[in-house]
This record gives structure tokens, C-alpha cells and sequence, in this order.
């Protein structure tokens, strides 16, 4: 399904991301690396990297690398495709991998242009794509609860590491009752009354002018963050939750890589449930290229908590780590971010916000 654009440019609403929100990543890395240079000694953990074996890790970061753009590619993709528009198989892989180039350095400019580029081609209006976005992310966070929660459980019973015990079960248990609360409610006769009143939401206050209009427009643009929720059947949330899986499994096993690549050999239940956490730690604004938030998550948990090795070790593993994974995703992107370029500003860069004839 298509959006109409004659129902209001959502374009007026796309924009860059200001200042202080492409530098809070910049600010909250710097403090990390403050700390960081007070807790380790680089000079060691360099000559660590130095002498790290990559046979087995080169294979498995170039596996994880075609793993995470293709997995990306057809569950946020597909879920676009679903949902918004129809997507061709190499429409979702350029969307979703060309921006890597751009998210390596500027992550907030990334996810504009994911949004520019669906609204420029075709015509998906921000919202609704932000809408099908969460869906992707939420199912995303079962897959990764799931990996969780069976490693808080084996560790209950072997108390391999001490620390993770039952407040974690706790906490994962509140968010399966959230999720398939979510999951029953949407498939619940109140469906087609929560569809109905969305949709309306589309439309509140284009027939009202001044202050009364601008507060309508922001509620009935928020209200359609529901939208996908509103459309997607439970084979829908299958697809995409297996498919989740199998990123889970890959960030693990390529994890596990550049580990051995520094001598280090943590529990099987730490790993499964730090590995995920340290990973999708490089997706949120604590970092820039992968440094920062995810060396200082491996440290709390291979170091602090787990007791694996020294702290130059733990770092060293999730720098080779990181940047195995930003040259990886670079290297990608630029495959497809010429295509990706003129799709998303046909006029120009400078003229981005000028819409497409």
C-alpha cells in the first residue's frame, strides 16, 4: 500500500537531527574513553591485538557481516514491504544497508535516511515507517529475550556466574507478559475498533486552524506509530522473530571469535547473555563507529562480573570486535549507497528537502 501524498507533506515534518542530538553520542564516548584511559593500559591492550590469532575470527566477522545486512534487510525490509509499500528484494537491501556508510560516523543521520529515502521513492509517510520500525525492534527484543532467558535459566541451575541470578529471570519475565499481552491484545476482537480509530487519527485537525490544529496533528502522528501493531497477523510476528534469531546467533558466534582471538573463555551463560547486550549496545547513542558504550559493557561483564581475564584483554576483544563490525558494515554499504544516494536526493544533496516530481 502506497501513502497519499496529497494529504499533507510529511515531508514538513523530516529533519536533520540537531546539533546537540548528533553530538550527545560524541560527549557520552568521550567520558567512556576518560574512563577507559584511567582503567587500562592501551599500550598493552594493543600488543594484545598484535598478537591476536584472527584465523577463526576474519571467517566469522565476514560471515556476521553478510549475516546482520541480509537479516536486516528482510525484517525491518520486509516489514516495510508489509505494511507501507512494496519493497522489491533489492529495494530493502539498499534502504537498509547503503545508510551503514553514514551510521558508521553520524547514526541520528542514518535513521533520517531511512525515512527520506521510503517517503522520496515511495511515498511512505515517517510515521508509518517509524511504526513498522518499532514492530521490528519489539520483535527484535523477543529474540534477544529469548537467548537471555534460557542462559538466566541454565545459570540458575549450574550458578555459573554468581552475579546473574533470579532478579534477571524477574525482569525478563515482566517483559514476556508485556509482549505477549501486546501480541494477545492486537489479535483481540478490539482489533478492528483500534484499526478504525488510527486510521481516523490519520486526518485529526486538517479541518482546524491555528494551536488546536498543531496539537491534533502531533496527536494523530503519534497515534499512527500504531499502525503496523494494528495490521500485523501473528505469522507476521513469527517471520520476523526467527529471522531475529538467527542475528543473535551470528553476533554470538563471531563474539565468541574474536574472545578466543584474545585468549579468553568466559561461561557458556555469561556469553550468551552479554554478547547480545554488548551488540545491540552499537546501536544506541553511547558510541560513535562502535567505540565507547560497547568496551565499557565488556568490561562490566567479562571483567566485573564474569571475573574472564584482565581488563586489556576484555578491551582488546571488544575493540578487534567493533571494528571488525564497522569495516564490515562500511564496506557494504558502500556497495549500494550511490543507488541509495540518488533515490533518496534526485535533486541534490543540497536541495534534500525538496520533494520529488
Amino acid at each position: 500500500m502506497t501513502e497519499d501524498k496529497n494529504l499533507e507533506s510529511p515531508e514538513q515534518g523530516i529533519k536533520k537531527p540537531s546539533l546537540l542530538n548528533q553530538l550527545i553520542p560524541y560527549l557520552i564516548t568521550a567520558g567512556i574513553f576518560i574512563y577507559l584511559y584511567w582503567e587500562i593500559d592501551f599500550k598493552k591492550m594493543f600488543h594484545l591485538l598484535a598478537e591476536a590469532n584472527l584465523s577463526w575470527f576474519i571467517p566469522a566477522m565476514i560471515f556476521m557481516t553478510v549475516a546482520f545486512a541480509l537479516i536486516d534487510s528482510f525484517t525491518f525490509g520486509q516489514a516495510y514491504s508489509w505494511f507501507n509499500a512494496r519493497l522489491s528484494a533489492y529495494e530493502k537491501i539498499e534502504m537498509r544497508t547503503a545508510p551503514y556508510v553514514i551510521q558508521a560516523i553520524l547514526s541520528p543521520l542514518a535513521e533520517v535516511m531511512f525515512v527520506l529515502y521510503l517517503w522520496r521513492k515511495k511515498g511512505i509517510h515517517p510515521a508509518h515507517a517509524l511504526s513498522s520500525s518499532i514492530w521490528t525492534i519489539v520483535n527484535d527484543f523477543a529474540s534477544v529475550a529469548t537467548a537471555l532467558t534460557i542462559a538466566v535459566v541454565y545459570n540458575l541451575k549450574t550458578a555459573l556466574v554468581p552475579e546473574i541470578g533470579t532478579p534477571w529471570l524477574i525482569v525478563l519475565s515482566i517483559w514476556w507478559v508485556l509482549y505477549l499481552a501486546n501480541l494477545i491484545f492486537w489479535h483481540s476482537p478490539l482489533n478492528p475498533i483500534m484499526a478504525n480509530w488510527i486510521e481516523r487519527s490519520h486526518q485529526a485537525g486538517l479541518d482546524q486552524q491555528g494551536i488546536r490544529r498543531i496539537i491534533l496533528r502531533i496527536a494523530g502522528t503519534l497515534i499512527q506509530l500504531l499502525k503496523t501493531f494494528s495490521i500485523a497477523r501473528w505469522y507476521h510476528y513469527l517471520w520476523v522473530y526467527f529471522i531475529r534469531l538467527f542475528m543473535v546467533l551470528s553476533a554470538v558466534i563471531s563474539n565468541y571469535a574474536a574472545l578466543r582471538a584474545l585468549g579468553l573463555n568466559p561461561p557458556l551463560p555469561l556469553m550468551v547473555i552479554a554478547i547480545p547486550i554488548i551488540f545491540y549496545g552499537h546501536f544506541l547513542p553511547i558510541n560513535v563507529g562502535g567505540y565507547g558504550g560497547p568496551q565499557a559493557l565488556a568490561i562490566l561483564f567479562f571483567y566485573e562480573i564474569g571475573k574472564c581475564g584482565d581488563k586489556e584483554q576484555v578491551a582488546a576483544y571488544s575493540f578487534l570486535w567493533s571494528t571488525g563490525f564497522l569495516l564490515g558494515r562500511f564496506l557494504w554499504g558502500a556497495i549500494f549507497i550511490r543507488g541509495f544516494m540518488k533515490n533518496t536526493f534526485p535533486e541534490g544533496f543540497k536541495n534534500w528537502r525538496r520533494t520529488q516530481k
